[in-house]
Formats: structure tokens, sequence, C-alpha cells
């Protein structure tokens, strides 16, 4: 059917995850820290108790003394006397109310959540369901949305869905915008990492609960609380003002009274909090990788400050026009995409040196970074497509949340024509380096470009500009599957060579092995020499494109550095990052081949592992598993001579295979290198694509 999603995504999750185990010295310490958090109700209850007995007490047993206590039976002594006896009654009867008031406090009202229909949103499900089902945690039973910069999996009903698997996700749109697939699928799994453990997920709800229903009676205003500030604004009396100043001070009390508790709840259970947040991360870095949760965490650092920009726009132009963008989504994501380079810097610089308190209830952005780093994961799930097309329609359910944001959460009465249409965007700045280069990035690597500099004709740069961006979206279909062949028949290369290997030590292949036929040496050597010819014929057709492509780099890096800042100094400062980044890919040309040639051999020795696992061992196999790591080794020096150190450039460091469990680490780094390289050119193209997009304007 011609409506049926695409669910070749899932088939980017490469196998499984080692799940981290919980041990029960961390239960039994979770054990304790839920009682004592459940203890800390209890000991307000028990204050406002005592209270209540001392009205009480003073009521029934305190009023024939008071009026006993002077036989002078004048008017003035009368009063003072009910004075005495009535003032702590009323006082004390409007403190037990605002101390009493808390415990029946409800949930601050918010927006109702869009659910989604599984029916229409199949291939989101299925998404969801893989990474349940990869972390071990139960898939949920609905999936909400809203318009918060946030995601958060719960108990669907509360406390009564606390002994079931009756979760919720909610995600927040806002979020879901500016991510890439691989960075939600990431966040996803972060957020079910909680509910892998039976017992640990129920605990943690129970000292949540505590923690967020201490902060809101803390801190949360009712109409109570506004009529007795506005009764104390009010009043002209001086003993009617004493009177009110003296409750307004109890109420003070009760209230400090809470915030201690609070703050002891979130000292006790925060050391518990912080270590689940851990243990979380550590699912995210296992599915998307380490580089991708630094990545992620830096970004929601951006969207937070994209998010602030985006309020204080609708706050001018609610004030001045009575109008408010229709899609809050979309508008956070242009803003994302166009926060000023110093505004960028300022949080690259600021991130990485805020430390854990001791209040928090999370870890620092960079304590959280520096245990991803640690990690060194490279994930299972590399798939940066935007998160936003796992969805069967995103913008409806992005313009529907928003108007559920106005209406709900701030409570504006808005009509359909007080909201300002937002263009979403097809042709997006930050589309990605694949789309960017129709699909070719993969046989034009590595780049090199021209030495940057700012252009000097920039209305001919940009009519060149938008004639060759015109005349790739013609050839564009023409192009969609060069890459996928090349893939192909790297494969079927690393086939052909690992035959090689194996027949060339004496090791008779098997009809079928490695997906070959059956072969000598010479017709091995002939299938590994066709599959390098056909790789060469593939590029053939494209020595015309490939130099459009080159040349649209080079222009709106050229673009880019004309364009950016309004004076001298801010463009020299903006311009910065751009220069470095041509000169890091040019310098490191040389070094892309030698690490792909690395990655090449590590496929053939990977190969070769594939047939001894099918075909058994012996010591021809032994010879052609030595023969291919050699091969290994040989190239791990070329990058990484003993001798000399390695380069700035360079900057994954290669440690050299002396025996089998290293050839895992020059694997993992061989794929932090190009990943570190892919990252450069991401953001090479991004700043490129931004001076584009003027030819549009």
């Amino acid at each position: 059917m011609a409506n049926d999603p695409d669910y070749s995504i899932l088939n980017n999750f490469q196998g499984q995850i080692v799940r981290p185990r919980t041990s029960i010295f961390y239960l039994a310490g979770l054990v304790l820290v839920t009682g004592t958090m459940l203890l800390l109700p209890l000991i307000y209850l028990a204050m406002v108790g005592c209270l209540a007995y001392a009205l009480y007490y003073h009521a029934v047993y305190h009023f024939k003394p008071i009026m006993a206590w002077s036989e002078v039976n004048a008017g003035a002594v009368i009063l003072a006397k009910l004075l005495i006896y009535f003032l702590p009654l009323f006082a004390g009867g409007v403190v037990l109310f605002f101390m009493f008031k808390p415990l029946l406090a409800g949930r601050p009202k918010r927006a109702q959540p869009l659910a989604l229909n599984p029916a229409n949103e199949r291939l989101l499900y299925a998404f969801i369901e893989k990474i349940c089902d990869i972390v071990g945690a139960p898939s949920p039973k609905r999936i909400d949305l809203d318009c918060q910069l946030n995601a958060a999996a719960g108990f669907r009903r509360g406390f009564f869905s606390l002994f079931s698997h009756d979760l919720v996700l909610v995600l927040g749109l806002p979020l879901v915008a500016n991510l890439t697939a691989r960075e939600l699928a990431g966040i996803i799994a972060h957020e079910f990492g909680h509910f892998t453990q039976g017992t640990g997920m129920r605990l943690n709800y129970i000292i949540n609960s505590v923690n967020m229903w201490f902060a809101r009676v803390a801190y949360q205003r009712d109409a109570w609380d506004v009529a007795l500030e506005d009764w104390s604004n009010e009043v002209e009396d001086g003993r009617v003002a004493m009177i009110v100043w003296s409750i307004q001070l109890a109420v003070w009390f009760s209230r400090l009274i809470l915030k201690l508790l609070m703050f002891i709840g979130v000292i006790v259970g925060g050391f518990m909090l912080r270590q689940m947040e851990y243990d979380a991360d550590a699912y995210e870095i296992k599915v998307a990788g380490s580089e991708c949760f630094e990545r992620t965490t830096r970004k929601y650092a951006l969207l937070q400050a994209a998010w602030e920009a985006t309020q204080k726009h609708l706050a001018a132009t609610w004030k001045k026009e009575r109008t408010l963008p229709d899609n809050l989504p979309e508008l956070i994501r242009h803003t994302h995409g166009r926060l000023p380079a110093l505004v960028l810097q300022k949080i690259d610089d600021t991130l990485g040196f805020h430390r854990t308190g001791l209040f928090d209830s999370h870890p620092s952005p960079a304590d959280r970074i520096r245990q991803a780093r640690r990690a060194a994961d490279p994930g299972i799930f590399n798939d940066d497509r935007p998160a936003s097309s796992l969805f069967a329609s995103f913008e409806h359910p992005s313009r529907f949340v928003t108007l559920l944001h106005y209406t709900d959460d701030i409570g504006l009465p808005i009509s359909e024509e007080m909201l300002r249409h937002v263009e979403v965007e097809n042709s997006k700045p930050d589309e990605g380096p694949e789309v960017y280069f129709a699909g070719l990035l993969s046989l034009m690597k590595p780049l090199r470009l021209p030495a940057p500099a700012a252009s000097e004709k920039m209305d001919a740069d940009y009519a060149e500009l938008s004639q060759i961006v015109m005349s790739l979206k013609q050839i564009a279909p023409q192009l969609e599957d060069f890459a996928q062949q090349d893939e192909e028949l790297l494969g079927r290369l690393a086939c052909a060579r690992a035959a090689h290997i194996l027949l060339n030590n004496g090791f008779g292949l098997s009809e079928g092995t490695l997906g070959l036929p059956k072969m000598n040496l010479e017709s091995a050597a002939v299938t590994e020499a066709d599959a390098v010819n056909a790789r060469q014929e593939l590029r053939r057709p494209l020595r015309e494109v490939i130099p459009i492509l080159n040349r649209r780099l080079q222009l709106g890096v050229s673009l880019a550095l004309a364009n950016v800042g309004e004076n001298a100094e801010s463009q020299k400062d903006e311009n910065l990052p751009l220069i470095e980044l041509v000169i890091w890919l040019n310098d490191n040309a040389a070094v892309y081949v030698q690490q792909q040639e690395l990655a090449e051999a590590l496929l053939t020795l990977e190969k070769i592992n594939e047939a001894k696992s099918k075909e058994g061992e012996n010591p021809a196999m032994r010879r052609a598993l030595a023969a291919a790591e050699h091969t290994v080794t040989a190239l791990a020096e070329k990058l990484n001579p003993s001798s000399a150190g390695t380069p700035e450039t360079n900057t994954s460091r290669l440690q050299i295979a002396k025996k089998s469990t290293d050839f895992a680490i020059v694997r993992r780094q061989n794929g932090d290198w190009f990943r570190t390289y892919d990252k450069k050119v991401r953001e090479l193209v991004k700043l490129a694509a931004r001076a584009e997009s003027l030819t549009h304007a």
C-alpha cells in the first residue's frame, strides 16, 4: 500500500545491548531513601496535628483561667482577656488552615496532552517498541504529545498504575522537531531505562512524587494566598493590621517548614536520584553512542536558549499585535538554527564548567558528558534522519499542541484569527550533508576545498549557487542509488578479499561461504579485481556531478564568510569556526584515505571471522586470520607510528593491535575518527547552507 510506513529504519538497530545490572546494595539504599521520604510528609502531618491539638487544648482548658486572671471587671480588662483568648484561636485557626491546605493541594492545571492513535502512527510506535525491547522495558500503552521542551515516561494513571506495566510516554514536539532519529532514540532509551528494574522504578516514582509534592505546596500560590496578601495591603486599622501580620508571619513559618522538609528530602533522595539518572544515561549511551549523547546534551542547552528567545518574542508579539505563531515547534526550530555565533560560543564555553550541586536531582551536563566519554561506546543505532520523519504527519499535531499550550498552559483567550501562520521549511539549513550532496557524500570523501576567502562578487556567486541548486534538484532522482550500490560493492569486495586470503593460506571454501560460489585461488583473485573495477566504473558517470557539488560547498563557504557579523570584530569571531573547519578537513584529507584503508581491512577481517564461526577453525584458518590481522596492525601502525607522536589533526589516537582484544579497540577508534570527520562535515555544511538559504529570500 502507498500509505504503508517505511520500516527500514528499524533495520539500523545493529544488535542488542548489555544491560547494566543493579546491585542488591543499590536497591537496599533505594528502599532506605524511600522510607525516609515517606517519613517526611508524616512529620509534617504530625506538626499539623500538634497545632490542632494545641488549639483544642487552648479552647477547652484556657478560657476559665484567662477570664479569672483578674478581679477587675472594667471594660478594657475584659476586652484584653477576650483578645488573649480569641486571638490565638483565630490566628492559630488561620495558620492551621494554611498548613492543612497543602495536604489537599491538587496538581496545577496543565494542557491535556494530545494522545496519538497507534493506527495512524505505526512507524513511531514500532520505533519506540523496538527501543523498549532493546533496553528490556515494557512498551508504553499510550504516547502523548505536548508543547514542552522535554520527554518523559511514567505511570499512565499515577499511583493506580504503580503495580502494573501501564506506562505512558510524553513527547514534547519542540524537542522532537530539533532532534535526529538517533538522538530521539537515545532519549527514549534513557526514559525507559528508568523502567528496566521493576522495584527501582516504583521506588523512584515514590521519591519523585514526594519531592514534587513538597516543591508544589511550598511554592505554589492559590486564591487564599492572594486574598491574604490583598487583605494585608488594604487594611488600615493598626490593631487589625497586627492580626493580619501575625497570620502572615505564621503562614510564612509554615511554608518555611515545608521548604526545610523539601530540602531535606532533596538531599536525602538526591544522591539516589542522580545515580538513577546515570543508570538511565547508560542506556542512552549504549543505544545512541557516547558522541551522540554529548551532542544531544549540547543541543538541549542550545534549545533552552532558543526557547527563552522564543518566549520573549511571543510576549512582545502578543503585547503589541495580539497575535501568536500557530506552530511553536517549527518556530523554535527556526530560532535554534539562527542562534547568534556568540550565543553558541558562550554555551560551549560554559557547559563543561557546571558542577552537580547538593540539591540537584539530576547530574550536571558536564558530569554526564564525562561519564559518556569514559564509556566510549559507539552505540547500536546510527541514523541521522530528522526525528519528525517518524511521524505520519508532524505539522498537524505541532499546530494542535501549540493551540493547547496557549489556551490551557498559559490561559490566553486566543482564537483562530489571532494565530499567525508559520511556514514549515522544506529546504532546511540543517538538512544534513547527505541531502546537501544529493546522496553522494560517501563517494566524494575526503573533501578538499580551496583556502577559505570571503566572496568579492556576491551577486554573481549567489546567481551561480542558485543555478547549481536548481540543476541538482533536477538530476537528484538519477543519483539516489549510487551510494547504496557503492556500499554493496564494498561488501562484495571485502568478501572477495577474505576468500582470497583464506584460499591463499590453504583453507578450502565450500559453496555459499561468504555468499560466494565455490572458487579457487585464481577465481578469488578475479572476483576481487572485478569488485575493484566495478567501484571505479560506478564513479565514472559522476565525474561531472562531483565537481559541481564541490563548487556548491565552496560558494556556500565564501558567501558565509562574506555575510556573517554586523561589524568587523563580530565578523572575525563568527568566521573563525568556519575557517577552522575547512583547514581541519583539508589537513585530514590524506588521513581519511588511510583510515578508509584501515576500515576496509577491518571489514575483511570481520568477514574471515564470519567464515570461522561457520566453517570452524583449523591451522589454515589460523594462518588466514593472522594474515588479515597483520594487515590491520600494519595500517594502524602507519597511522600511529610508535616512533613518532600522533599529529594534532588525528583526533582519535589508534592503539596498535597486538592481541585479539586489541582489534576491537582499533575498530572502535577507527569508527570514532570517522564520526569526528562526519561531524566536521556536518558543521561546515550547516554554515554553508545558511548562506545558501539567502538565495531563496
